[in-house]
């Protein structure tokens, strides 16, 4: 009698539990949209480490890089209305191997890096442009990208200010990469399709697959666990010159932590494997990147 009465008090637990307010919100549709705040200061840390492979094939003669970069996006405008997300590179920091030697560097001081670093850095640190959004979201444009641009006898050239606009195109997209439209629920699955321009590779079509997990507790509360594997080719269909270009077989995959309360994505961890065709020569390439949500204020 006791062992039957513990199993139905048992019963009981189970079937409240399965019915809690916490559980059958997971099941209801959530939208995972990013949603600026004006007035907020947003801090990620993004950590990028890349495998470089020469054509000699020895591991030896492998280049590898590994960078860590702040990035403050401070936000404008009116709830309801236009709101506009500037984004400055604040600092990086990191070590690559150049000439068969590791050369450390750190943008807050560049005087004893190797000169190719500090032309690098001193084009990224410091430098911003915006991202405008509507009243419900939906992004706009990107403008003010010319302090980005590299200049010739103290003025953008053309080319310059292309590259620039690349750049911040495909950091909004990362910021955004596989995120859905429509609102979805654990479980759903759907598929993205990018068209990205790489300002060495080109236009390169992702095609994404990706997989709604689970919503967990993460930081600050319930998160959205999104992953995704998905492919990269050059764009047959564009138009341009590509120094380099995407070869077959190349793929991407990783996972993210979409904070839904506050509509943003509060961690990120995303691999490429990816095959450059370089002037005829195969060159694989390995980048792994973790991007971090430090603060919002």
């Amino acid at each position: 009698m006791i062992s039957f009465l513990s199993a139905a008090r048992h019963g009981v637990l189970l079937a409240a539990l399965l019915t809690s307010p916490a559980l059958l919100a997971q099941e209801e549709p959530v939208s995972l949209n990013l949603r600026w705040l004006p007035g907020k200061t947003y801090t990620q840390e993004t950590t990028t480490e890349t495998f470089t492979g020469l054509p000699s094939a020895k591991k030896a003669d492998e280049v590898k890089m590994k960078v860590k970069q702040t990035t403050v996006i401070q936000v404008t405008g009116e709830p309801e209305g236009t709101k506009e997300a500037r984004v400055t590179f604040e600092a990086m920091a990191g070590e690559v191997m150049l000439q068969g030697k590791k050369q450390a560097f750190d943008s807050t001081n560049l005087k004893d890096a190797h000169p190719m670093i500090q032309s690098s850095i001193g084009q990224s640190v410091g430098k911003s442009f915006i991202l405008v959004y509507d009243g419900k979201d939906k992004f706009v444009e990107v403008k003010d990208t010319g302090a980005m641009s590299p200049t010739a006898l103290g003025n953008p050239s053309l080319s310059g200010i292309a590259e620039a606009k690349e750049v911040a195109e495909l950091y909004r997209r990362s910021l955004e990469m596989g995120l859905p439209h429509i609102q979805v629920k654990p479980g759903d699955r759907w598929t993205s399709q990018e068209t990205i321009k790489f300002p060495s590779a080109g236009t390169v079509k992702v095609d994404l697959r990706v997989k709604f997990d689970a919503i967990v507790n993460y930081d600050t509360g319930p998160h959205a666990k999104i992953s995704f594997e998905g492919d990269m080719t050059n764009d047959a269909n564009a138009i341009e010159a590509r120094p380099v270009s995407i070869g077959k077989g190349s793929k991407t995959y990783g996972q993210i932590l979409f904070d839904i309360e506050r509509g943003t994505v509060s961690f990120g961890a995303f691999r490429a494997d990816i095959t450059l065709d370089v002037q005829g020569q195969k060159v694989p390439v390995r980048q792994q990147v973790s991007t971090k949500l430090v603060k919002i204020e």
